[in-house]
């Protein structure tokens, strides 16, 4: 609650303050295209820290408290990535490669709590590698499937709540510390970035988001590591999709008069596929893909359960 109320007070001013600068970008999914301020992740990333700060105050995870801040050093890493990006473009390999180092921290900590266990198997040592090449696949994996109002966030609200489910249905309730401030922001900022959106996440909201879900997974129990990975399937597909463009493709489609999307291309993103297939308008292809995420983690969830 904490953290939904910071950024639901700091959202409108931050809107009045990126209008009639260079940080607003088109919608390029409606006609005519109005500008809409860009960056609003740094409302997620405000509301997330100001929760933090009251979990740390009041109930810090004191026989963790390592790995915590640890994650938190790298969900900030991402993060400041995201902002970087947003205000300079930065270039893709850059993307992939800053939230890699600024997660190494991370990746140290884990190992030093002997916590290397990946997939069934000990890999020692190479833990502390990846653990921040976890982090920076998930980040920029978030960052993939995105361009529509709403879409990002949404998706983001369903893998983070289906973790805190599966985070009980485990009994590896250390990331809950990240997911529930995350899961707050995240709220607040829909209600601004649902169509029509008001405001653009940015890089700064998908990296960062990304990071602290694979954050909140790796300080948890390896087998929460597995099932956290499992809720980026439709970032997956949609890396092989946006590889067969060369990750040259985008997440737009052509605009009719009737506000419809229509993709005639070659489908190199799971929102052409849809397009493709039918001409549908922004939000309607947006409750897809949220329906095509909430049915991949209640997959995991029964999954998990059965397992247990």
């Amino acid at each position: 609650m904490v953290s939904f109320s910071a950024a639901y007070i700091f959202l409108p001013w931050l809107i009045r303050s990126l209008r009639g600068t260079s940080l607003v970008g088109k919608d390029l999914n409606k006609p005519h295209g109005p500008l809409v301020p860009e960056m609003g992740g740094v409302a997620v990333i405000l509301g997330f820290y100001v929760g933090i700060a009251v979990l740390v105050a009041l109930v810090a995870p004191v026989s963790s408290a390592g790995l915590f801040f640890a994650a938190l050093s790298s969900c900030l890493g991402a993060g400041a990535v995201g902002l970087m990006d947003d205000m300079f473009r930065l270039r893709k390999r850059s993307k992939a490669i800053l939230p890699f180092v600024l997660s190494l921290p991370l990746g140290a900590a884990i190992y030093a709590a002997r916590n290397t266990v990946l997939l069934g198997v000990d890999i020692g040592i190479l833990m502390a590698l990846a653990v921040p090449l976890g982090v920076t696949s998930a980040s920029n994996a978030a960052n993939m499937l995105e361009g529509f109002n709403g879409l990002g966030a949404g998706l983001g609200l369903i893998m983070t709540s289906a973790l805190i489910v599966l985070s009980f249905l485990t009994n590896a309730q250390e990331g809950l510390f990240l997911l529930f401030p995350l899961l707050g922001a995240l709220s607040a900022f829909l209600l601004f970035n649902r169509y029509p959106a008001r405001v653009f996440p940015g890089d700064s909201m998908t990296l960062f988001m990304g990071a602290t879900i694979a954050s909140a997974a790796i300080i948890s129990s390896p087998s929460l590591k597995t099932f956290g990975a499992l809720l980026f399937i439709p970032m997956m597909v949609e890396f092989f999709l946006k590889l067969r463009g060369h990750f040259q493709g985008e997440n737009y489609g052509e605009v009719g008069t009737d506000g419809r999307l229509s993709w005639n291309g070659r489908v190199e993103s799971l929102a052409h596929a849809i397009m493709k297939w039918k001409r549908l308008r922004e939000w309607e292809i947006v409750l897809i893909l949220w329906a095509f995420e909430g049915a991949v983690c209640l997959a995991v969830i029964l999954a998990a359960a059965a397992m247990l």
